[in-house]
């Protein structure tokens, strides 16, 4: 045979057989998200009666980030992105912003930060002027929002100021406005009381009396440990209102005061992000979900603002129609309208990056209201009747 038509044929072969090759397609680019938390963290340990009986079981809230990557799969097969959740712990401030600023310089630009309010001092230094953000998923202080103010965190989880105005504007609405306050020696509890007083003034109501505990059963601090004795006030109020973020003092508080009044703030009425009995807006499937992923574990605020921080990524990119991070970045401190299943769409305040959002009244086992409370308005945004209003803040981000 011709040489010439050998060489023409080994060659219609050869393309032939490229021809049936199948291509493997090319993978879908990562988007890394790291859920970084603090090694230790006293938030989390087990709430114990007596150092015997645990009352409350805390957890770091990681598998409400984990729920929210398993939300978003069919978000990122749509977005042909990968979405993947990476966990970092840390032992100290200085090595979570260590940590943080190592995976920004390998590419991560989104991290859910489960860490105390101390902590964003260093981490914010650390972070200044770099293309990433931080999603505050657990620290509710006040001034982390009107001090630090800084502009790379969003804060997810609500303020003690959006949780005391959501309780302040339900217990008003129920026409109770004389509130006796006892107040923990913590400053945490110190916040707390301070941040109910100004959700009292804001919406008109009274403090009649405040009243400093001392948690345990000394006799000899009978007269700050009794809550008989500490409300033995010459004055009558319609609410007792408890700091006490140890849940120590405020276990023994209902049925023993002088007068037979209801029990707000540390226990038996709580304002909260979220509620694991909360049955509206498709909150019993996230639950539902939640559980199933957490060995049973019901889905607490910590957990439903980790989780509302991935949705918010993946819906930023989803919406937009821009999935890189400068894309998603303006759409959450822009027009970004989120939905996190509590009925109203919520969006990133642009004076201090606070999430705007429904605050849930739970009692033990069942949601007894949510704010803001019909009748109380704003000229924008009712949710803004919750927390820092912008003329009400030292932080203006917009400026």
């Amino acid at each position: 045979m011709n040489r010439n038509i050998i060489t023409i044929l080994a060659l219609l072969a050869c393309g032939a057989a490229r021809a049936q090759t199948p291509t493997t397609p090319a993978a879908p680019p990562r988007v890394v998200i790291d859920y970084v938390e603090l090694a230790d963290d006293e938030r989390y340990e087990p709430v114990k009666a007596f150092a015997r009986f645990i009352l409350r079981d805390r957890d770091h809230p990681f598998n409400g980030a984990q729920l929210g990557v398993n939300d978003a799969k069919p978000l990122s097969r749509a977005m042909k992105a990968d979405h993947q959740l990476e966990r970092i712990t840390a032992k100290s401030a200085d090595e979570m912003a260590g940590a943080i600023t190592k995976a920004n310089d390998d590419g991560v630009n989104y991290f859910i930060v489960d860490a105390p309010a101390e902590a964003f001092r260093t981490i914010a230094a650390a972070v200044r002027g770099r293309d990433l953000l931080l999603f505050n998923v657990s620290a509710p202080e006040d001034w982390l929002r009107r001090d630090l103010c800084a502009p790379e965190i969003i804060h997810v989880t609500p303020s003690r100021a959006q949780l005391m105005d959501g309780l302040t504007q339900f217990l008003v609405s129920r026409k109770w406005r004389d509130y006796l306050v006892f107040r923990g020696p913590k400053p945490e509890d110190k916040e707390t009381a301070e941040a109910f007083m100004l959700s009292a003034k804001k919406f008109g109501a009274r403090i009649v009396a405040t009243q400093d505990f001392t948690p345990g059963t000394d006799p000899r601090e009978r007269e700050k440990n009794n809550p008989a004795l500490l409300s033995a006030i010459n004055r009558d109020w319609d609410v007792t209102f408890v700091a006490d973020v140890d849940f120590d003092f405020v276990r023994e508080v209902p049925y023993r005061t002088v007068r037979p009044r209801p029990v707000v703030g540390a226990s038996d009425l709580e304002p909260a992000a979220w509620h694991w009995t909360w049955d509206h807006n498709g909150a019993p499937q996230v639950n539902t979900r939640f559980s199933k992923l957490a060995n049973g574990r019901h889905m607490d605020s910590p957990d439903w603002s980790a989780w509302m921080a991935i949705k918010m990524i993946t819906q930023a990119a989803l919406r937009s129609g821009k999935p890189d991070f400068k894309g998603r970045r303006d759409y959450i401190f822009g027009a970004g309208s989120f939905d996190g299943d509590k009925g109203e769409a919520m969006s990133v305040r642009p004076w201090d990056h606070q999430l705007r959002q429904g605050i849930l009244l739970g009692s033990p086992f069942s949601v007894v209201a949510e704010a803001p409370v019909d009748g109380f308005l704003h000229q924008h945004d009712v949710l803004d009747t919750l927390g820092d209003d912008e003329p009400e803040t030292t932080c203006h981000l917009n400026r």
